[in-house]
């Protein structure tokens, strides 16, 4: 094990201790992430003709692309396993934009600001302690869905000495 996934480990481990917690988490951290791609999706960055097709960049690639290298980095068998699920995540956040809907955003706002709400009753009303995120922002934002993949892994009994 790196010593860069052992800090992070710990790191999310001191503030995930209660069952109650981890399971909001198991819902609301891929939900958060799935939102903030969504959202991101009407950010277009650059195109690239492809096929002679145009293809747009937009904020969600980059921020697909920048979980999937940090989970690599971190610890190579998670990560690979996350880079198809982030990949279809993407994928389906650009999607849901294509679906007939009345007041997308708004949805996308919902759904986003209850699972940030739910987190933190979680940590106030089960675990007893204030989230990672507030000593951390950027590591919990960009590690927590990468903890969240761990703890499916460990309940399908994969990498059990970690856990």
């Amino acid at each position: 094990m790196s010593e860069a996934l052992k800090k992070e480990l710990i790191f999310y481990g001191s503030y995930h201790s209660d069952a109650i917690n981890k399971l909001i988490h198991a819902f609301c951290v891929p939900l958060l992430l799935w939102t903030g791609m969504a959202m991101l999706a009407q950010l277009q960055i650059t195109s690239v003709t492809v096929s002679g097709s145009e293809v747009p960049l937009t904020a969600a690639h980059a921020g697909t692309l920048v979980y999937i290298l940090y989970y690599i980095y971190l610890y190579p068998p998670v990560g690979f396993i996350c880079l198809p699920i982030l990949a279809a995540m993407d994928y389906q956040a650009h999607e849901y934009w294509n679906i007939d809907c009345e007041n997308k955003m708004l949805w996308l706002l919902g759904i986003h600001v209850v699972s940030w709400v739910a987190q933190f009753v979680g940590h106030g009303k089960f675990e007893g302690r204030r989230p990672a995120l507030v000593d951390s922002l950027m590591q919990a934002l960009l590690t927590a869905p990468f903890f969240v993949f761990f703890e499916y892994c460990f309940f399908f009994g994969l990498f059990q000495d970690l856990h």
